[in-house]
């Protein structure tokens, strides 16, 4: 669907023509991996924005798809997702963010799948939409089908681990923290995730949609490890690992639809 609006600025008429969302969404923070999702797509129309967002939309086996950069952090996806979902007429969407981590176990190697189970908040952003003491957790229907999705699809060098994850504002001085420290329930660390929950969980509350979301992260990186990491492996086959991903992303996407 596409929605036309029509405005004047002095003598000139200008037509504006948006396409609405999909209710079915994978999402990522950079732009370059949302251009490669839509290599995946059929007719993918590619949009980018002045600050350099990239949306498209697209079919996958018959599915449509739409397909966002976040940005950086949990307070750009407090501007962008809520685009997505006023831009949809449905009341049910999926989101699904595919993303990179720090690992913060040491049995975890570079090019792991995590799958986030729930979240251990290091940022004020979801404070903000839903409240101190806000609990944020994958919607469990996502988080199982990204897990079998996954087992399916992954590389024979990688394992697919599922648990707590956190979402911090400053990656880099969390990363400092986080090699002295030790993380008992905390597999890995990104960015975005427990705001795109909140948001979930806003929409759902104030407007009674019934929005799912959950989170596919590649292991990029070892915070706790001692020493060099050797990148040669991963490095070698990065492009799969990706590949991988996006085609786990569209396939849980396509599995939610039976629910």
């Amino acid at each position: 669907m596409r929605r036309l609006y029509t405005f004047n600025t002095g003598d000139i008429m200008y037509h504006l023509e948006i396409r609405s969302a999909h209710p079915n969404v994978l999402t990522a923070g950079s732009p370059g991996r949302v251009k490669k999702m839509a290599a995946y797509l059929d007719q993918p129309q590619i949009i980018e924005s002045d600050r350099g967002l990239v949306t498209v939309h697209g079919t996958y086996k018959d599915m449509p798809v739409t397909a966002f950069s976040t940005g950086m952090g949990p307070a750009s996806v407090s501007i962008t997702m809520p685009e997505v979902i006023e831009a949809c007429d449905a009341d049910r969407m999926i989101f699904v963010r595919l993303g990179t981590s720090g690992g913060l176990k040491r049995y975890l190697n570079v090019g792991d799948f995590v799958v986030t189970t729930d979240v251990d908040r290091a940022e004020t952003t979801s404070d903000k939409i839903m409240g101190h003491g806000y609990e944020a957790v994958a919607t469990p229907s996502v988080r199982m089908a990204l897990q079998g999705q996954a087992g399916r699809h992954k590389l024979s060098s990688q394992q697919v681990y599922a648990g707590r994850t956190r979402t911090t504002d400053d990656i880099y001085f969390d990363a400092l923290q986080s090699k002295k420290g030790v993380h008992p329930d905390v597999v890995a660390v990104s960015m975005e995730f427990s705001a795109i929950c909140a948001l979930r969980d806003r929409y759902n509350k104030d407007d009674n949609r019934k929005i799912a979301a959950g989170e596919l992260l590649i292991v990029s990186d070892v915070v706790v490890a001692e020493g060099h990491i050797d990148m040669t492996e991963f490095l070698k086959k990065k492009a799969q690992i990706e590949e991988a991903q996006i085609k786990i992303g569209l396939e849980t996407l396509l599995e939610m639809q039976k629910f």
